[in-house]
């Protein structure tokens, strides 16, 4: 009898496991009476709410059985690990946010959207950069533009100019300091000096070589004797002698925080800033210029295709998510929407967003000198291989490697990373 009643009781636990594990799954559902649920993996993390609510409301319209559940998870932290676990249980989600320049790692497991009609709403430069082996995994919605964000303020009273240069960049930075202004913000803690490292070497490495990522993954170059990555490496140095004293105690919110309350004068980051720079200090004076190169001809406006909308090629219901990416493609109102939100720009043609600001009208000025990809680096050197690199320069900055130590230790870890170009 109690062997019995045992039986009983594990197989009641195993069904509740299962009821549970079914409950947690990433796939969609339907039911009986034909309503469809998508799920949608977002990282998107200004206005979130504000943003899915105009989707949901816009997919309501066309596909009224269809609701779209969102998941939302921080992109830096945590995007990687739960895709990979995704993938390894068989549970993608039906749509996938996934950062211009990322989708090498995951084409094999996304749809393949070349052929769908809608795909054609966007510049084919743009889908260039996210193809994959000539294939469209993404439907491109967002840009980012990457730069130096300064205080106006600070600049009309102390009679600043724009510099075109970096040694011009360094001369800013040497009157500032002068006059007791700490040049710039940085927060080494986070992120801040991967996106550095991508926007230094897109100005000094790319722009001169397209190719360099393939040729370094074909051992035709290396960090260690490429003078380009080396000044790259160097520009670090110029950033750490001319930023607050603890950059490395220092997140992006802290560095919204010291910039918008006037602590510094300039901030080397993306189009993502503004809006928790105008949470602390609502009427900010802020202003945008290209980060600059060492050469003036190389210095060009920095953009990068960044939140981009794929789906599971796995995905039990592919005719409602085709359905959901030709909106997300097509419904203009939707993407104005969606960017005034998010406050970035929509890679759709006539779509711009209703911010009236000095720095959209600097960022919109600086498009007419040149723009840059910020992919082509992105793809040839994989985001965590950029990642780690930034280590030794950190190591460097804080006396613990030579900077040749820390450009053959940039060397050294490429026999682990997997590299993936399209």
């Amino acid at each position: 009898m109690k062997r019995g009643f045992m039986k009983v009781v594990s197989v009641l636990a195993l069904f509740a496991l299962f009821l549970s594990l079914a409950a947690c799954s990433s796939k969609s559902s339907s039911s009986a009476d034909g309503k469809i649920t998508l799920k949608v993996l977002d990282w998107n993390t200004t206005n979130k709410k504000e943003a899915q609510k105009a989707m949901v409301e816009s997919v309501k319209k066309e596909l009224p059985n269809v609701t779209l559940q969102f998941e939302n998870i921080n992109w830096d932290k945590d995007f990687n690990s739960v895709m990979q676990t995704r993938i390894a249980g068989k549970q993608l989600p039906d749509i996938i946010m996934i950062k211009g320049g990322d989708h090498p790692k995951y084409a094999q497991f996304l749809m393949d959207l070349t052929n769908e009609p809608f795909m054609k709403e966007f510049p084919e430069d743009v889908r260039k950069a996210l193809k994959v082996n000539g294939k469209d995994y993404a439907v491109p919605y967002t840009a980012n533009f990457q730069g130096v964000f300064y205080n106006k303020q600070i600049f009309e009273e102390n009679n600043i100019q724009i510099p075109k240069t970096w040694a011009e960049l360094m001369e800013v930075a040497k009157t500032l300091k002068a006059k007791g202004i700490t040049p710039f913000t940085s927060h080494f803690k986070d992120y801040q000096m991967g996106n550095s490292a991508n926007q230094f070497a897109t100005l000094e490495v790319f722009s001169k070589y397209p190719e360099w990522g393939s040729d370094l993954q074909k051992g035709k170059v290396s960090f260690a004797k490429s003078p380009e990555y080396k000044t790259t490496f160097q520009h670090f140095k110029d950033l750490y002698e001319n930023t607050e004293k603890d950059p490395f105690g220092v997140d992006f919110t802290g560095a919204a925080d010291l910039f918008a309350n006037g602590k510094t004068a300039m901030w080397i980051i993306g189009t993502w800033a503004p809006a928790q720079i105008f949470k602390n200090n609502p009427d900010f004076k802020l202003g945008f210029f290209p980060t600059p190169a060492i050469d003036v001809e190389n210095t060009k406006l920095i953009m990068q295709s960044d939140y981009t909308w794929s789906a599971s090629k796995a995905t039990e219901h592919p005719k409602e998510v085709k359905k959901v990416l030709e909106i997300l493609a097509t419904d203009k109102s939707l993407a104005k929407e969606y960017i005034n939100q998010v406050q970035t720009q929509s890679l759709l043609s006539d779509v711009v967003p209703d911010v009236q600001s000095d720095y959209v009208n600097d960022i919109n000025t600086a498009k007419n000198a040149g723009v840059i990809d910020a992919n082509i680096g992105n793809v040839q050197i994989p985001w965590p291989y950029q990642q780690q690199y930034t280590t030794y320069i950190a190591e460097w900055l804080l006396g613990k490697k030579t900077l040749d130590e820390a450009l053959k230790a940039t060397d050294d870890f490429k026999s682990k990373v997997k590299f993936q170009t399209n």
